[in-house]
């Protein structure tokens, strides 16, 4: 991905403070603001659910390594937009930078 120099500084510095690749960080990024996601809508979904039945909420994201790859294993909200999603981060880290 093609992030704005700045931007692209943080990254490999967080990444290196944290012992991992760069790609690594931003996939970690992203599977975080997934799982908030995720969270949001399942308890959306729960209070909804849970006004007619007494419903589970969904399962969590699962994160791990498989073969030094992360994996993340989510339900994605309906109607998922990854591009979307991909430039919503990109505002939100460039807003950061310049506050």
């Amino acid at each position: 991905m093609n992030f704005p120099p700045q931007l692209q500084q943080k990254i490999e510095k967080w990444a290196s403070s944290q012992g991992i690749s760069t790609e690594q960080f931003v996939l970690q990024a992203i599977a975080e603001k997934i799982d908030t996601l995720s969270q949001q809508v399942t308890e959306e979904h729960t209070q909804q659910k849970s006004k007619m039945t007494n419903v589970l909420p969904l399962n969590q994201a699962n994160i791990y390594r498989k073969e030094g790859i992360l994996v993340v294993e989510a339900e994605l909200p309906e109607n998922f937009d990854i591009n979307a999603f991909i430039d919503e981060l990109r505002e939100e880290r460039i807003q950061d930078q310049i506050t």
